[in-house]
């Protein structure tokens, strides 16, 4: 098989695993051109919609960590003034949950590291993906040139000088 054969059949390859993948995630009826644009723009699409739930997220972390922090001081403060046994025992139990609830908001403080990483492994997926297109793109242009034509700029078909013209006016 010759280099050009493996160069078509793993071609081959990989556009059927790209159509394969589409149909998966529900671009099964996309125009042949927009294969690879359409690819990237769900990447996009994902990194941001992951960005904006991550930041959502963290904004949300963020304030319920603040209010249990000033929750804490609160009930320490309060626990210095008040005599009833029973009060003061809801105020320790009351910090002690605080410092598990702060260490639940700090665990999901540090998950949404996850996305950042997810950010990053998209952002490459896409720069993949273009480098892929536009080696394609190169690959499909250098096939389509026929030989047989001149290079320049593009003339009507009864006005074309033809390469025997050339050789005529330098005879």
């Amino acid at each position: 098989m010759s280099n050009v054969d493996t160069l078509r059949h793993d071609l081959v390859g990989i556009v059927g695993e790209l159509h394969t993948a589409l149909r998966e995630i529900g671009g099964d009826e996309l125009p042949q051109a927009g294969i690879v644009n359409n690819a990237r723009d769900r990447l996009r699409y994902i990194a941001t919609l992951t960005e904006q739930s991550a930041s959502q997220t963290l904004r949300a972390a963020e304030a319920l960590s603040d209010s249990l922090h000033d929750q804490r001081a609160r009930a320490r403060s309060l626990q210095k003034v008040i005599r009833s046994p029973a009060a003061r025992s809801f105020l320790v139990d009351l910090d002690a949950q605080h410092v598990d609830a702060l260490g639940q908001v700090s665990e999901i403080i540090q998950a949404q590291a996850f996305q950042d990483l997810v950010g990053q492994v998209v952002n490459r997926l896409m720069l993949t993906v273009e480098k892929i297109e536009t080696s394609l793109a190169h690959l499909l242009l250098e096939e389509d040139s026929d030989a047989s034509r001149l290079a320049g700029p593009q003339v009507r078909a009864e006005q074309a000088v033809s390469q025997a013209d050339v050789d005529t006016l330098f005879d």
